[in-house]
């Protein structure tokens, strides 16, 4: 056979050697990668993070998974600030003041004191067994009281004062004064003075009115809303001698005589 005959056949034959070289040395090529190389799959990715998160407490926790919602309690409470009543509490809450009262425990509506916590029933009354914040109690000595929320006259009507004396012993002397009229009265920088020249300064106090009262005591003792004590350590009264009331300006609002 001449070499133009198996020219052909030469080329055919080269082709496909190359071929056959070609694919194995691709194939060699991809089965060293697939031996070599380390994959994890995403979900073992995931339970990796989960577990190192879990025995690391350094390792930071997702916030969204983690935070606890605080609890709401079902009444709001009022820290009362100065210038509020119950009856301005009662309108911004739209609840009565008798619930108001009833839901922490109180027995005269005249006097709340300035960062008393108030719990505001508005979703209902709180469970009997609640305890409502207390009024911080004021230490026994012959100063005012804790200063009182001091409001503005705004009520409707005429404020009407009047006083009566209790004479006799420290633990009966006192006198009480009651406003009978439909206007709260402001105590503060007002005075009760005797003929003698003994003189009580109420500190910032309210009188509410509807026959609302305040019993000043001239003994010792804890003042409480509706009860102030004088300090003093014998009896002032003496029977028959005139006892007045003056305003902030100094003047006669109301005056009794001692029994």
């Amino acid at each position: 056979m001449s070499f133009r005959r198996m020219l052909p056949f030469l080329l055919i034959n080269i082709v496909v050697s190359a071929t056959v070289m070609l694919a194995i040395l691709f194939w060699w090529e991809n089965r060293t990668e697939e031996e070599t190389a380390v994959l994890i799959p995403p979900t073992a990715t995931v339970a990796l993070a989960t577990a190192v998160a879990q025995n690391d407490p350094s390792q930071p926790i997702d916030s969204a998974e983690t935070a606890v919602e605080e609890p709401k309690d079902d009444n709001p409470v009022h820290t009362v600030a100065s210038g509020d009543t119950l009856g301005i509490i009662s309108n911004i809450y739209d609840v009565s003041v008798e619930d108001i009262m009833l839901a922490n425990q109180m027995n005269n509506p005249n006097v709340i004191a300035i960062g008393q916590q108030l719990i505001i029933p508005v979703n209902g009354l709180p469970e009997p067994t609640a305890v409502p914040t207390p009024i911080p109690p004021t230490p026994t000595s012959s100063a005012p009281p804790t200063p009182i929320a001091a409001v503005e006259e705004t009520a409707d009507g005429d404020a009407v004062i009047e006083i009566r004396a209790n004479g006799g012993s420290m633990d009966t002397e006192s006198v009480q004064i009651q406003n009978l009229g439909g206007q709260q009265v402001a105590l503060s920088g007002w005075k009760l003075v005797d003929s003698d020249g003994h003189a009580y300064s109420f500190a910032q106090i309210t009188l509410f009115g509807d026959g609302a009262a305040i019993q000043l005591h001239t003994g010792s003792g804890q003042d409480a809303p509706a009860d102030l004590y004088w300090g003093l350590e014998e009896p002032i009264f003496v029977s028959g001698e005139l006892i007045s009331l003056l305003n902030n300006e100094g003047e006669i609002v109301a005056t009794t005589l001692a029994p």
